[in-house]
């Protein structure tokens, strides 16, 4: 039996492992993080993959063509006769922590520096010349009398210990890095995957003093419990990518995550039924069945990826626009990214007053909603939405509401300007029948900034509506083409590149020309002071609001930041918070905003 859970363990955790990785490479395939983390899982899954066929070994094959090593590049050559031995100690999981490594220093801020990418550099050059190393000198060696399923039952080879050294010499490394990235990552959200990852770390690094006491001091260490602690460790590792690079991309994946997750696991539930049928009544080995269901996840897990490919090959641009808008609506139905924005907020809020239970209510039209909740189970309120209607804060007696409010101590409304659109409702502390005068100080900022968060999201989709209404005017013929004006704004700083572009033809840069500007740079510093002047325009006022801006600030502060300031866009995106959807849509239409200013400062010099 002891056996069978192991197996069932390990099982369960390759599966986790791949479809993880698939998962995370499919959602982001341009991300270099996604993929650096795929490599990372699907790496740590040979370990698993190990256990299975030592505890369930291949039957030795009666011959062993060259075409075979071909599937079997990473194990030993003389893995497939050598039996269990050989299959626990086959594949070669050393990339796995040097490819971390290298996804936690991209998670760091700033550009990739020298000193980083010589660190990179020499964790893929040890990794390399630990595989090819190992492939011909065992990293352990097995004492078939004893019990495989302890870690202590593997005698160490020479190698053995500064392998450890070395796994946790660069476990320390991408631990640090994540707690520097914490560091600098004012946003709660991705602030929160960050700790995700680094609390998977240092999981996955408990399995080196687990591996030294079963060497050093023959400790009985289960296998299953070192099992345990990397299917824990890639379980949040690859939940923890993959939240983070859906809020770098404005993406939201709660409801596509367990959808891919319950579709992947009926497909292997069916597999595993098969694989149990075959066992017990045809006496298949059930080693022969691993590698069709890892093929069975790769495939089913790819499915979106080809239809996409396919479109690409038989569909014209409107029609690929058109599905690919589709499957984008489809993976977006049900998401509620407001919802849980809020729900997080108000978590940390009613903490840090020690509420029994809170409600975010928001409103629309005669009728009121729960947003958020926290420690609260009812779905409706019986009451209107009068009853939440309030200038100012103001302390609720005990019963003032009706079931299940009876309890209600404290009503904070919500405003943006002199419109109340929402209020906040906190049950009564758990050390207090009331709330202190400090108490209600701590909540004022934090409500303030919850009532611009819900308004600005809430009015998103009417504000991009108009937005897109007039940048996509096709009617007028732009003087200046947008794509010139967006090309200059690249290369603002390159002064070469803009006097040789369209934009250092125009009147309104000769008139900026003195006497002795003659050259080509001369007119391209002119058409950046033009170019800026321009962008200044947009500006509504001379000081910024306090974040989060209002909307009328977001095409000069996306501009002004991604080409003036040099700023990332996805610190764009937390600043003005909005999705990668938005930003792009405002700065195209910020763009065409420049081209036509541009085109009415000429009109004065005609």
């Amino acid at each position: 039996m002891h056996i069978a859970v192991v197996l069932v363990t390990n099982y369960l955790a390759l599966v986790t492992t791949i479809w993880l990785g698939i998962y995370i490479v499919s959602r982001s395939p341009r991300n270099l993080l996604s993929w650096l983390t795929g490599l990372t899982l699907w790496s740590i899954g040979g370990l698993f993959l190990n256990t299975i066929l030592a505890l369930n070994p291949l039957p030795p094959p009666t011959s062993s063509p060259e075409w075979l090593r071909i599937f079997f590049l990473f194990w030993p050559e003389d893995t497939l006769e050598s039996g269990w031995v050989g299959w626990l100690q086959g594949w070669q999981v050393v990339p796995a922590i040097i490819f971390w490594h290298h996804a936690t220093i991209i998670l760091r801020p700033g550009a990739m520096n020298w000193w980083r990418l010589v660190r990179v550099v020499i964790g893929y050059a040890v990794a390399i010349f630990a595989i090819f190393v190992l492939l011909k000198r065992p990293l352990v060696f097995a004492d078939v009398y004893d019990d495989p399923l302890f870690l202590h039952t593997l005698i160490p080879g020479p190698l053995y210990f500064p392998f450890l050294l070395a796994l946790l010499l660069f476990t320390f490394f991408c631990l640090v890095n994540i707690l520097r990235s914490i560091r600098f990552t004012h946003a709660e959200m991705p602030r929160r995957q960050l700790v995700t990852m680094a609390v998977a770390t240092v999981i996955a690094g408990l399995t080196v003093p687990s591996a030294l006491m079963a060497a050093v001091f023959e400790f009985p260490v289960p296998r299953l419990s070192y099992t345990l602690l990397l299917l824990v460790s890639v379980t949040l590792i690859g939940y923890g990518v993959a939240r983070y690079s859906a809020l770098m991309e404005g993406r939201t994946i709660r409801h596509d995550f367990v959808y891919s997750a319950v579709t992947t696991g009926f497909v292997i539930a069916v597999y595993s039924l098969v694989t149990w049928v075959s066992v017990s009544v045809f006496s298949v080995p059930p080693a022969s069945f691993v590698f069709i269901i890892i093929l069975a996840i790769v495939t089913h897990s790819l499915i979106d990826a080809t239809r996409h490919t396919l479109d690409t090959i038989i569909f014209r641009r409107e029609n690929r626009e058109i599905r690919a808008n589709l499957r984008k609506l489809a993976y977006q139905v049900g998401e509620e990214d407001l919802g849980e924005n809020v729900s997080l907020a108000l978590n940390t809020l009613c903490n840090s007053v020690r509420a029994t239970y809170g409600l975010v209510l928001i409103f629309d039209a005669s009728q009121h909603q729960i947003l958020a909740s926290y420690n609260f189970q009812s779905k409706h309120l019986p009451q209107s939405i009068d009853d939440f209607l309030e200038d100012d804060v103001i302390h609720l007696q005990p019963d003032q509401f009706p079931p299940p409010l009876e309890e209600a101590a404290l009503l904070v409304p919500l405003y943006i300007d002199t419109t109340q659109i929402g209020a906040l409702v906190l049950g009564r502390p758990t050390n207090s029948t009331n709330y202190s005068k400090e108490d209600i100080d701590l909540l004022l900022y934090p409500s303030d900034r919850l009532s611009e968060i819900i308004y600005t999201s809430q009015r998103e989709t009417e504000y991009i509506q108009q937005l897109s209404q007039f940048s996509d005017q096709k009617e007028r013929q732009d003087q200046i083409p947008t794509k010139e004006v967006e090309n200059a704004l690249r290369n603002i700083f390159d002064y070469a590149a803009l006097g040789d572009s369209i934009l250092a033809n125009l009147k309104l840069i000769d008139v900026r020309l003195s006497d002795t500007d003659i050259t080509h740079v001369d007119r391209g510093k002119a058409v950046n002071h033009v170019l800026t002047e321009a962008v200044d325009k947009l500006r509504p006022d001379t000081v910024i609001p306090r974040n989060p801006p209002p909307r009328e600030w977001h095409p000069y502060l996306i501009l002004h930041g991604a080409y003036i300031e040099d700023k990332l866009n996805r610190d764009i995106m937390a600043q003005l918070y909005v999705s990668e959807g938005t930003f792009n849509r405002t700065r195209r239409a910020a763009i065409r905003s420049v081209a036509r200013v541009l085109e009415e400062m000429e009109t004065v010099y005609h």
